[in-house]
């Protein structure tokens, strides 16, 4: 997740990543800090993991992955993709159905040639006595 994240960061325009960074400034951070961040929580969840406290390690890894979750549906919103993205972070293609159901409720006025309507197939059907 961190590699998709790092490659839409890569993506975003430079009016975006200004205002990413401003708001990062405003607070206080710089994108230093945000690395800084990133390592020591890394290697704090490594060491709660080799001194074997499971609830504290899984506790972190899940607040790790909810955390950078959501920052990747920001940075997807945020770059106008309303897409469903695959496991792989890059967009699903369009799902191409072979139903032509909703094409029959549109009546444009257009009638192709040779092509009868559900009205005149019934006018044709014989009647049933």
């Amino acid at each position: 997740m961190m590699a998709v994240i790092v490659k839409k960061r890569g993506k975003m325009s430079p009016k975006d990543a200004l205002l990413e960074e401003a708001a990062l400034g405003s607070v206080g951070i710089e994108q230093s800090h945000v690395v800084g961040i990133f390592a020591v929580t890394f290697l704090f969840t490594l060491c709660c993991g080799l001194f074997g406290w499971k609830e504290l390690t899984w506790t972190l890894l899940l607040a790790a992955n909810l955390f950078l979750f959501g920052y990747l549906m920001k940075l997807t919103i945020d770059a106008g993709m309303n897409v469903p993205l695959g496991p792989d972070g890059e967009p699903l293609d369009a799902d191409s159905s072979d139903d032509d159901d909703d094409d029959d409720e549109e009546d444009d006025g257009y009638k192709a040639p040779g092509i009868k309507s559900h009205q005149e197939k019934e006018a044709e059907l014989p009647a049933i006595s």
